[in-house]
């Protein structure tokens, strides 16, 4: 087992769910700490290279496999469909993770968050359920890149087919992960191949972490949570300096409704990152750079 595993460990949930969860300690004694959430299909092992350039910053890291995904406990007998009731699981999840098993600090809290797990974060914040000092969000799925007739058409479809029972069925056009499938080549996540063969080989190595499209009742729950999402950021006064980055190739979530929450939030800053695609943090070196000087910047002003 290498140092990077032996920080892992296992809490249950209040609901009796198994939730991986990973503690790395800073590299450099400090005190301050972030709390660093995925996207939907992620996992621990994932960030270690981000995890390493955390500590190497002073920032003792917390990380959780969110429910259905990663190592942490599934809810369907298929462990590779990407499943949820509701978006509200995740936020009492983050909420126990915050609250039980990291516990209040002596220094400064920044919660960091990728894609699916900025969502989830920023209802929490703005909802007033997780109160951190400074908040990063990386290409935040504050809503997917549909429009007109076919947004209606597919939201309306996840409703129903999770209303008759059949929420657990594969989203049409999508399955098991397969690892014959993959190709670099036309990926939306990363123009980085190093960073992109890595993560697949990850899965290779612990077949466990391995996940595949969503489900109806997945998509379903992400149509009814982003108007929630939206009307927060027009009233809520719960908010905290927010660094948001956006990836201007991003075709995964959507551009512009990162732009419309970044002026809707009376704290929020938002870098628009040119040629990124969607995971700023696993693309090439030059793209990552601009995120670490905005990161740096960002931490270190009083």
């Amino acid at each position: 087992m290498t140092p990077f595993e032996e920080s892992m460990r296992f809490e249950t949930a209040p609901d009796g769910t198994r939730l991986r969860i990973g503690h790395w300690p800073s590299a450099t004694g400090g005190h301050r700490r972030i709390v660093l959430c995925h996207g939907r299909t992620e996992f621990l092992e994932k960030y270690a290279e981000t995890i390493g350039e955390l500590t190497a910053r002073g920032f003792d890291v917390w990380s959780m496999d969110w429910r259905g995904q990663g190592a942490s406990g599934r809810a369907l007998e298929n462990p590779h469909k990407g499943h949820i009731d509701r978006f509200e699981t995740y936020i009492e999840d983050l909420v126990w993770f915050f609250d039980t098993v990291i516990g209040p600090g002596d220094g400064e809290t920044v919660l960091m968050a990728h894609s699916m797990g900025g969502h989830i974060t920023l209802r929490a914040v703005l909802e007033g359920r997780v109160t951190p000092d400074r908040f990063v969000l990386s290409a935040p799925m504050i809503d997917l890149p549909l429009h007109g007739f076919r947004r209606c058409a597919t939201a309306q479809l996840c409703r129903v087919m999770t209303a008759v029972g059949l929420g657990g069925g594969y989203v049409f056009g999508t399955g098991d992960y397969d690892p014959a499938g993959v190709k670099f080549d036309g990926n939306p996540l990363t123009g980085d191949r190093q960073r992109f063969e890595a993560i697949h080989a990850a899965m290779a190595a612990n077949p466990v972490v391995a996940m595949g499209g969503p489900t109806f009742s997945w998509l379903n729950a992400t149509f009814r949570s982003i108007p929630v999402l939206r009307n927060l950021s027009r009233g809520s006064p719960r908010t905290c300096p927010i660094l948001l980055f956006t990836a201007l190739d991003d075709t995964v979530v959507s551009v512009p409704a990162q732009t419309a929450m970044s002026a809707a939030l009376p704290e929020c800053s938002q870098v628009r990152i040119a040629g990124a695609r969607h995971e700023i943090l696993h693309e090439t070196d030059g793209i990552r750079r601009q995120f670490w000087e905005a990161f740096d910047r960002f931490t270190t002003t009083g």
